[in-house]
C-alpha cells in the first residue's frame, strides 16, 4: 500500500520521467519501513549506477529518472515517507525511543562517525547501539545494490542561500551562514572547513551558478569536467570521514561522481548528466 501511494505522488510530480517501474527492497528500521526503489532499463552489470539518498532532493531524482528513461541505466533511491511528503532526515522509533539520521552520513566503518550521525535522546547505550546496528545494516543494503557499478553517480540538490542576519527574539540577531555550494571547498578567512580539508583541486567557472557542480574522486574525471569548463571539485585521497558516500567510495577504491544542483533546477541538472555520456 505504501509503495502504491509513493508511486501515485511520484507520477503527479513528474509523470513523463517515472516510466520505469521500480523493484522494491524493504527494510524494517525499528517501527519504520524504509524502501530501496530500484529503477532499471537496459542496464548491464558493471555499468554506471545513479544513487539518490535524500528524499527531499526531488529535482535530482527527476533528472536521474529522465536520464535512464532516455538512455537506459540503473537508479537506486531511498523512500521513507509515505504520506506524500519528502524529507531529508530519516526518523524512526526503536524500543520506544526516537532516532534521526542523515542517510548520506551512514557510510562509515568508524563507530564514532556513525554516533555523530545518529541523533537521539536515548541514554541507554545498549538500545542506542542496537539502533546504530540497524542503521549500519541499512547502509550495507544500499551499498550492496550499487557496489558492482563501474562508477557511481550520486544525485544531490542544495539550497544555495546567501548569508543573512535574522531576528532572534525581541532584540537579538542571528547570523545564518552561506549555505553549501562549490565555494564551500575554498578556504575562507584563513579558516579551513571539513569540505576544504577534503579538497585536492577545484575549478570554478564564473559564468556558471555556484550551486551547479560536480565532486569527483578520480583525476581523470576532474580533467574531463575542467576541459568542459564545468564547475568541479576533486576530492583528495584522505578526506575527512563524515560518513558520506563520497568518502566511503574512496576508502573502497570506487570511482565516484556527485552531481550537485540547486533545488528545483531539473533542466540544469539534466544538462549536467548529459555530460556523463561523453
Amino acid at each position: 500500500m505504501h509503495y502504491r501511494i509513493f508511486l501515485f505522488f511520484l507520477l503527479l510530480k513528474f509523470p513523463l520521467w517515472a516510466q520505469v517501474t521500480p523493484t522494491i527492497k524493504p527494510f524494517l528500521l525499528g517501527d519504520q519501513e524504509v524502501n530501496l526503489l530500484i529503477y532499471e532499463k537496459n542496464h548491464h552489470q558493471g555499468d554506471m549506477v545513479f544513487i539518490h539518498v535524500h528524499e527531499n532532493e526531488t529535482a535530482s531524482l527527476q533528472a536521474g529518472l529522465k536520464y535512464i528513461n532516455q538512455n537506459g541505466g540503473k537508479l537506486v533511491t531511498l523512500q521513507h515517507s509515505f504520506d506524500g511528503s519528502v524529507n531529508r532526515m530519516v526518523k524512526f522509533t526503536y524500543k520506544g525511543k526516537k532516532y534521526e539520521f542523515d542517510p548520506n552520513r551512514i557510510f562509515s566503518k568508524d563507530i564514532n562517525t556513525l554516533k555523530k550521525t545518529l541523533k537521539s535522546n536515548e541514554k541507554d547505550s545498549i538500545k542506542y547501539n542496537q539502533a546504530l546496528t540497524l542503521v549500519n545494516q541499512l547502509a550495507s543494503l544500499i551499498w550492496s545494490q550499487i557496489q558492482d557499478a563501474s562508477y557511481l553517480v550520486s544525485l544531490h540538490n542544495n539550497k544555495n542561500e546567501c548569508a543573512s542576519c535574522v531576528r532572534k527574539g525581541w532584540f537579538g540577531r542571528k547570523l545564518i551562514e552561506e549555505s553549501y555550494n562549490i565555494t564551500s571547498y575554498v578556504q575562507k578567512c584563513d579558516v579551513q572547513s571539513e569540505s576544504n580539508q577534503s579538497c585536492e583541486d577545484i575549478y570554478i567557472n564564473p559564468v556558471i551558478n555556484n550551486s551547479e557542480f560536480f565532486i569527483v574522486t578520480d583525476k581523470v574525471d576532474f580533467d574531463y569536467f575542467f576541459k568542459k569548463r564545468f564547475n568541479v571539485v576533486l576530492q583528495n585521497q584522505h578526506p575527512v570521514d563524515d560518513g558520506s558516500m563520497s568518502v566511503f567510495a574512496v576508502f573502497n577504491k570506487k570511482r565516484y561522481i556527485n552531481a550537485e544542483a540547486k533545488h528545483g533546477r531539473v533542466e540544469e541538472q539534466s544538462k549536467m548528466l548529459e555530460l556523463l555520456k561523453n
